[in-house]
């Protein structure tokens, strides 16, 4: 499919606004419907976020064989620039089966999950199995929430990383918000000794769209 970023532009609003609803069958159904527009379209549009995620892990996971999870991996866009800087053993889960099938044709991953995440563990996937989980623009209004940090950090082995990015993709939903409720979240969870959040790092999600890529580390 070639570019359309007029289409592109267009449906990315109508994904918004299903975000905005904190629908998530809603988003799901944009993701699966508009899958090949998405990934046609990323690198014109100016995705940025997938790039802070990948520098952030360069910089705290130095050994390229460390198991790694892509969650939310969509198309695999995280995953590619991964895979060229060497990371090995890398898979992936997304709620979108269409996202996936794309995904999967790219040869990146070692295994794919087709699954949505909540607060109840991941079918099929076996805990302290991971050195590294990332997220690139995954936690969201309709998508995956905060709350959802305890049950991932099970998947990660002791001492390993969750590296995370939000944005401001949907309108109201500032980041001074959300980093006031993920700083809340964070000294609970340091509390209860289950992860600490040892670094943020402002940047941009898409174009001139500010974003911030989190760091926590498994306790």
């Amino acid at each position: 499919m070639p570019v359309d970023l007029k289409n592109y532009r267009e449906e990315r609003q109508r994904l918004i606004d299903r975000m905005a609803k904190g629908s998530v069958d809603e988003v799901l159904q944009w993701y699966d419907e508009c899958a090949h527009l998405y990934n046609d379209n990323f690198d014109a549009f100016g995705f940025y976020y997938h790039k802070t995620i990948a520098e952030a892990t360069l910089e705290y996971v130095k050994d390229k064989s460390a198991v790694i999870l892509d969650i939310g991996a969509g198309t695999g866009k995280a995953g590619e620039l991964l895979k060229k800087h060497g990371y090995t053993t890398i898979d992936a889960i997304d709620g979108s089966h269409a996202m996936l099938d794309i995904a999967m044709k790219k040869n990146i991953y070692r295994r794919l999950l087709c699954s949505t995440i909540g607060t109840k563990p991941i079918p099929n996937l076996e805990e302290g199995s991971y050195d590294v989980l990332i997220a690139a623009a995954v936690f969201a209004n309709g998508a995956v929430s905060f709350e959802s940090i305890p049950m991932l950090m099970k998947y990660l082995k002791k001492g390993g990383f969750l590296i995370f990015s939000s944005s401001e993709v949907v309108k109201d939903a500032s980041l001074r918000l959300v980093n006031n409720a993920l700083n809340e979240f964070s000294e609970e969870w340091q509390k209860s000794n289950i992860c600490s959040m040892i670094s943020t790092r402002e940047t941009f999600h898409a174009n001139n769209e500010p974003a911030v890529v989190y760091t926590f580390i498994k306790l």
